[in-house]
């Protein structure tokens, strides 16, 4: 039993591979630093700054959105105050940053001050600062919203200075300050919002590791193919390849469209769109891990086996370089689960076959 298993097991090394997966794991280290260590934004030389309350005015009142809900919003002399006598209610003031183009983010700088602001539920209460991201048709992006700063208690005038990423695609945004079920007194002056482009160090990056992602991985596929002896497997299983990368950088609005049309055509419109696509990342993979167990031959079953299971989750650090996509890690067990699906009856289909070919030889003989 142990012989066999090691036999099983045994995988000679390929230098060419072990060389293709050194280079995966590069990139996901230099994709995470271009995401969380590279400096993103920087002040757009051709937008000039707002200041919504310094230049104020009661016809303005439509402009700023002043929804004061039990409580009070005074506005003069550039200074906004927002109080409430109890904690019922929210007492919001909405500043629109309007924006012809996409808006990648926006500089918020103020003096912020807090009296006596005092709640009684959770973390949600209190008085907030928070910035929301406007869709191209002009919805509010609530679901990404970024959270300024949170006041409760009572606070001395303290500056804010904050460069916030919007959401990609974002064509404006909203400033919301918020007393909410809070009494108590927020009070923001001096109020400047500066629009943000993306620094074009950052474009350029971003674009080298696109291609760099996509040549690595075409070089790991055609590797992979140029193990097959079948024309038919070959482009079978590059097709599918093709599939999980455009799944991998497609922007997320198109990739949503994609799987909202194949959930049409297939009659699956009430299904949730998420749930098709958590749907998607196993079978995919399932599909990769089962044609390359079954179509290569000439090298152990658990090589193939073995890079997808390594790449499954690294590729996943792609889609930070695309619009609208993140590297989740429940994607990644997705893409792991696929694989030992699709691993797990390639090996079946293998021992099968096997077998029925020994037993074919044996009759023969």
């Amino acid at each position: 039993m142990k012989s066999r298993l090691l036999r099983l097991l045994a995988v000679r090394a390929d230098p060419v591979l072990l060389r293709l997966l050194a280079a995966l794991s590069i990139l996901v280290a230099l994709t995470a630093w271009h995401q969380w260590g590279m400096a993103r934004l920087e002040p757009d030389p051709g937008a000039r700054p707002l200041r919504p309350l310094a230049a104020w005015s009661e016809g303005d009142r439509e402009s700023l959105h002043p929804a004061s809900g039990p409580g009070r919003i005074e506005i003069a002399d550039g200074r906004a105050r927002l109080s409430n006598p109890g904690q019922q209610g929210i007492v919001s003031l909405r500043v629109p940053i309007p924006s012809p183009a996409a808006l990648p983010g926006v500089r918020v700088v103020a003096v912020v001050s807090g009296e006596a602001i005092q709640t009684s539920g959770d973390w949600r209460n209190g008085g907030h600062v928070r910035m929301v991201g406007r869709a191209p048709d002009g919805r509010a992006l609530y679901d990404k919203e970024l959270h300024v700063l949170r006041l409760v208690g009572t606070r001395t005038p303290f500056r804010v200075a904050r460069d916030v990423p919007l959401p990609s695609g974002s064509h404006g945004a909203t400033l919301v300050v918020e007393l909410v079920r809070a009494s108590g007194a927020l009070n923001v002056e001096q109020l400047v919002l500066q629009p943000l482009r993306e620094r074009p160090l950052f474009t350029l990056t971003r674009a080298g590791l696109v291609a760099s992602w996509v040549a690595v991985i075409g070089w790991l596929g055609i590797r992979l193919l140029g193990a097959l002896r079948s024309p038919v497997l070959a482009t079978t299983l590059g097709l599918t390849a093709i599939v999980a990368v455009v799944l991998l950088i497609m922007p997320r609005p198109a990739e949503q469209r994609f799987v909202g049309e194949l959930a049409r055509r297939f009659g699956l419109e009430g299904v949730d769109l998420g749930t098709l696509g958590d749907a998607g990342h196993v079978a995919v993979f399932a599909a990769l891990a089962l044609l390359v167990t079954v179509a290569v031959r000439g090298r152990s079953p658990w090589v193939g086996l073995g890079i997808l299971a390594l790449a499954a989750p690294l590729a996943e650090y792609a889609q930070l370089l695309t619009d609208g996509r993140s590297a989740e890690p429940d994607d990644a067990l997705r893409n792991l689960l696929g694989v030992a699906l699709g691993g797990g009856l390639g090996l079946l289909v293998r021992r099968v076959t096997g077998g029925r070919s020994a037993t074919a030889r044996t009759e023969v003989g």
